[in-house]
């Protein structure tokens, strides 16, 4: 018996293909870990009220950067869903404030870590504890009664990374 063989034109097609899956693998496999990005948690948040319709939240956070690439700190906002779903913006504080405020609150307690700033680096594998600050128009109550903080970090390439606390409440 004579077997049908296949036209040679057929034979090149499917070595191309499977010689360029080869390569497309490899690349996939040499890039991994290459993108900008972070995985963070929030450990502990503390709230400040200086004022019965202001509210200064402290969170203390852990970051890790998994990649390959340097991730450079361009800017950091911190916003909260309220208990009736409203999303609220904080305005970050400074260190110089934030030590200042809980200078004042001593029942707060101190700040255990370096605050989060702009221009910061993070290198490859490195993983670090910081505390980041916003002061919000609302009163501790309604801080506390919160469903949901959104730390928000943005890359200097553009690479945004977001730490949620309480997506389940």
């Amino acid at each position: 018996m004579v077997k049908p063989s296949m036209p040679g034109w057929l034979r090149l097609l499917l070595a191309g293909i499977a010689a360029g899956l080869v390569i497309v693998g490899i690349g996939l496999i040499l890039n991994r870990g290459s993108e900008v990005r972070l995985d963070g948690s929030v450990l502990k948040v503390r709230t400040v009220a200086p004022d019965t319709n202001a509210s200064i939240l402290v969170a203390d956070i852990r970051l890790k950067n998994p990649a390959r690439a340097l991730f450079w700190v361009k800017e950091v906002t911190v916003s909260m869903v309220d208990a009736n779903g409203k999303p609220v913006e904080g305005q970050t504080v400074a260190e110089p404030d934030l030590d200042r405020v809980l200078g004042y609150y001593p029942l707060a307690g101190p700040r255990y870590n370096p605050t989060l700033k702009v221009r910061e680096k993070l290198r490859e594998n490195e993983s670090v504890d910081r505390t980041v600050a916003a002061s919000f128009e609302v009163g501790d109550k309604e801080l506390a009664a919160r469903k949901k903080l959104v730390i928000r970090i943005v890359d200097a390439d553009g690479a945004v990374v977001e730490i949620v606390e309480g997506a389940g409440k």
